[in-house]
């Protein structure tokens, strides 16, 4: 308990320096030299302190595990980060008042930041995300594409309202005016590449604090020389502190994360889909609204005008893809679904109906009123012997071939059927008695033929047929195969290689 209270007693104490230095710089201007080494060195402590945090998160990781990886790397570059600003505030003690001091603009900082900043792009690049198909790697993008219009949208919009009235410093210092946009959409690029892919390694509430925190350090040094110029040093202190601190409080929560207190959310379930691009949307749309309030006309109406039609372009196209989707997979479960059915109602050795859609098929004939429906009920005789000689395989060639010869001996519109073992059933409709009696006895006769196995043995089986008529208002179903059984066992008694007709009364 002690150790975890100190543990927060480190943010929280150094969120209350923050507080004080913040108040100082914005209310005073007194002690300008004192407030240049008060930023910096609080400045290079939190740096240090990031890189501190964030090696130890990464140490408390498994060490297959890809977030170790990355959290090394990000104490690797929050150390770069700090030798920077470590050499900062040096700049600050030998000159406190000059623009490099002011501004944190020093080149030994500059050329820090800017190696720590392509070390973690190339970190959250080489981050290992998941196998996508082509479909889902396009929405990916797409959703991607979204979020970092709409932060360059942002970065723009606050540049223009920032130098609004002042068109001489667009044109004089242009790479000035898009470092806002820019880095907004880098950041956002950075962030939303890994929280879309549903493999971040730091949660949502971790991961917001850092691009919020590079937002306000390229705002601070963007517009740093003309807070200079205007007397306001502070407000550049202030924000710098601020993100710096913002940094600090990101790595120390994913200590605390991996320490376990936190870890247990990890197993949380999550969307199928990610809010974030409608979010940038509806931000987007928001930003409109409020320009449309505050001032009708003017380059940042056009500027968030122009981003909501990239976004919404970009939505657009996301919902076709996945309408698209939608429509393959629609087709794909109504394929399976045939599939399915076939396999529930069709034999799978012979390719014929099974019991159950015999069955269906024979109520729906009887309910069709004045329809004469018969049915030819068909058990193979001496098809033991062939199973105990032959084995099974031969027992199967038989039943395929008997499968064959009762298409060939049927209608074309009968339903054939392997009811189970060596039972068969033809189901006919529009039948007379005279009809179905020849048919029975064609089939007697090609089943009768001698069958032919693969190692060239001739094997012989009869048939035994049943046959009963459902007409007028006997048509029970149950009744109807009760008297085409009793039938093909009395063919049977008769000696085999047969057919009987049932008399239903």
């Amino acid at each position: 308990m002690n150790r975890q209270r100190s543990s927060v007693a480190v943010p929280g104490g150094a969120a209350a320096v923050v507080v004080i230095l913040s108040g100082w710089f914005l209310l005073t201007s007194a002690g300008a030299r004192l407030q240049t080494l008060s930023c910096w060195s609080a400045v290079a402590v939190f740096a240090s302190m990031m890189s501190y945090f964030a090696f130890r998160a990464s140490r408390r990781m498994n060490a297959d595990d890809p977030r170790r990886r990355f959290w090394t790397a990000l104490g690797v570059t929050s150390a770069i980060f700090a030798v920077g600003e470590w050499a900062q505030l040096v700049t600050a003690l030998a000159a406190p008042l000059s623009m490099a001091a002011l501004t944190g603009t020093g080149l030994a900082r500059t050329i820090a930041l800017a190696t720590g900043c392509i070390g973690i792009t190339v970190v959250v690049l080489t981050y290992p995300i998941p196998h996508r198909s082509s479909r889902d790697r396009l929405c990916y993008l797409l959703d991607l594409a979204t979020v970092v219009v709409a932060a360059g949208t942002y970065g723009l919009y606050w540049t223009v309202l920032t130098t609004e009235g002042n068109r001489a410093v667009i044109a004089d210092d242009l790479v000035t005016t898009l470092a806002g946009p820019v880095v907004a959409m880098l950041t956002a690029f950075a962030v939303g590449r890994l929280y879309l892919s549903k493999v971040a390694p730091f949660s949502w509430s971790i991961g917001i604090l850092g691009p919020f925190a590079a937002v306000v350090e390229a705002l601070s040094r963007a517009f740093g020389p003309q807070l200079v110029n205007a007397g306001r040093p502070g407000v550049i202190f202030t924000m710098t502190v601020m993100s710096h601190l913002l940094l600090m409080i990101a790595a120390w929560a994913q200590d605390r994360s991996t320490a376990g207190r936190l870890e247990r959310r990890r197993d949380k379930q999550r969307l199928p889909f990610s809010l974030l691009p409608y979010a940038a949307l509806w931000t987007t749309f928001g930003l409109l609204a409020v320009t449309l309030v505050m001032k009708g006309s003017g380059l940042r109406l056009w500027v968030a005008l122009g981003g909501l039609g990239i976004i919404t372009g970009v939505v657009v196209a996301r919902q076709l893809t996945s309408f698209i989707a939608n429509s393959e997979l629609l087709q794909e479960r109504d394929a399976l679904a045939a599939r399915l059915h076939t396999m529930a109602f069709t034999d799978s050795l012979t390719g014929l109906a099974n019991r159950a859609q015999f069955l269906e098929r024979l109520d729906e004939a009887l309910c069709r009123e004045g329809v004469e429906v018969g049915v030819l009920l068909i058990d193979l005789d001496d098809f033991k012997p062939v199973n105990d000689t032959f084995g099974h395989a031969a027992g199967d060639a038989v039943l395929v071939l008997t499968a064959a010869r009762l298409r060939a001996g049927a209608g074309p519109a009968d339903v054939i059927a392997r009811l189970g073992g060596d039972e068969f059933a033809v189901l006919m409709e529009h039948v007379r008695l005279d009809d179905i009696a020849a048919v029975a006895d064609r089939v007697v006769g090609m089943l009768g033929e001698p069958c032919q196995l693969s190692g060239g043995e001739l094997v012989r089986v009869r048939a035994s047929i049943g046959v009963a008529i459902a007409s007028g208002e006997n048509r029970d179903a149950a009744g109807l195969l009760h008297g085409a059984d009793q039938a093909m066992y009395a063919a049977k008694c008769a000696g085999k290689g047969s057919f009987r007709l049932a008399d239903l009364g």
